[in-house]
C-alpha cells in the first residue's frame, strides 16, 4: 500500500521507544495514510510488541544518519516524517507541520521545538546545552534537527539523504545540503515535541558535550563555508590544531551570550542556564581540539 507520510524511528532503545510509537498512532491527521516503522538491531523483540508498525531488521546499530537512510529506503511515503526513540509527540505534530511544508513552493523540509519532558533545572540547561536547535521560540528558516523532522522525499534524495559517514552534525549537513539543492528548511515553533532525553545532571551534559565536538570536529564548517554564520567561518581560520585553542574561551561566549539574548524575552530562566551553557560550550570545543589534534596526528603518519 502507498502511504501518504512513512514516519521513521531510528531505535536502539527498544524499552523506551513504546511510548513513542503510542503518541505517533494517536495523530490527528485527516485525509492523509501514513505508517510507521522503527529501525532497529532488536527486530525480534519489537516486532513481537508492535505488530501493526513495519520493523526494519538492521544487523548493527548504525550513526543516525544511517538508521534514517534505511527507514527512508524501506518506506514509500512521499512525505519523510524522522523523530527519535525518545521523542513523544503531541497529538497534532504531522498536521502542523504539514501546514508549514505546504505552505509555499520549495520548502522541503519542517522542524519543530523538542523540549525535554522533565521541567527541572538540570534537564533544562540540557535543552540548551546539547539541543539549542530546537529552543527556538520564533518562526525561521534555516538548518534543522533531525530529532523531529518532515522532509518531502523528493528533496531528501536530492540531497542525498543523511551522510552515514557523520557520528555528529549530521542534521545540519542534511539542512545545508538540502539548501545548496534550492530547498528551504523552515523551524515551526508552535509545535513543541517531548524529549526525554535522560541528560539531566552536569556530568551528563559536559559528556555529551566533549562527545559531541570529538565526533563533530570542523568537518561540516568546512564542507558548507560559504553557507554557514560568520562564527562558523571564524572557527575553520583557526583550524589548526595549534591554533584552535585561543578561540575557545572567546568563542564559547559569543555563542552563548547570543544564545541567551536570543531567548531571553520568552524564557528568563536562561538567566540561572547561562553558567552551565558556557561551561557546555567550553567543553565542546574542548572536543572539536582533540579531533583536530587527533586528524593532525593521523595525516603526518
Amino acid at each position: 500500500m502507498k502511504f501518504d507520510i512513512s514516519i521513521i524511528i531510528p531505535s536502539g532503545r527498544p524499552d523506551r521507544v513504546g511510548e513513542t510509537i503510542q503518541a505517533l498512532e494517536q495523530q490527528t491527521l485527516s485525509g492523509l495514510e501514513y505508517d510507521i516503522h522503527v529501525v532497529t538491531p532488536f527486530a525480534d523483540r519489537l516486532e513481537r510488541k508492535y505488530t501493526a508498525v513495519h520493523v526494519d531488521r538492521t544487523d548493527l546499530l548504525y550513526p543516525p544518519g544511517g538508521m534514517r537512510n534505511i527507514g527512508a529506503a524501506a518506506s514509500s511515503g512521499d512525505i519523510l516524517a524522522f523523530i527519535d526513540d525518545d521523542c513523544v509527540p503531541p497529538q497534532n505534530w504531522l498536521s502542523e507541520t504539514m501546514k508549514s511544508l505546504s505552505l509555499e513552493k520549495r520548502v522541503g523540509a519542517v522542524g519543530c521545538r523538542v523540549v525535554s519532558g522533565d521541567n527541572n533545572f538540570w534537564s533544562r540547561c540540557a535543552d540548551y546545552c546539547l539541543f539549542s536547535d530546537y529552543q527556538g521560540f520564533h518562526d525561521r528558516q534555516g538548518a534543522l534537527g533531525s530529532a523531529a523532522v518532515l522532509v518531502y522525499r523528493q528533496a531528501f534524495d536530492e540531497a542525498g539523504g543523511f551522510d552515514e559517514a557523520l557520528l555528529a552534525s549530521e542534521d545540519w549537513d542534511f539542512s545545508l545540503r538540502l539548501q545548496e539543492n534550492g530547498w528551504k528548511c523552515r523551524f515551526v515553533s508552535s509545535v513543541e515535541v517531548q524529549h526525554n532525553h535522560g541528560r539531566g545532571s552536569f556530568i551528563g551534559i559536559l559528556r555529551n558535550s566533549y562527545r559531541s565536538g570529538l565526533r563533530s570536529g570542523l568537518v561540516v564548517q568546512e564542507r558548507y563555508g560559504n553557507s554557514i554564520s560568520w562564527l562558523a567561518k571564524l572557527s575553520i581560520s583557526f583550524k589548526s590544531a595549534w591554533l584552535y585553542w585561543m578561540l575557545i574561551l572567546p568563542y564559547a561566549s559569543a555563542v552563548s551570550l547570543l544564545q541567551a539574548i536570543a531567548s531571553i524575552k520568552r524564557d528568563a530562566n536562561v538567566l540561572w542556564y547561562f553558567p552551565v551553557m558556557f561551561v557546555s560550550r567550553v567543553v565542546y570545543h574542548f572536543g572539536v581540539w582533540k579531533r583536530l589534534i587527533t586528524d593532525s596526528r593521523e595525516t603526518k603518519n
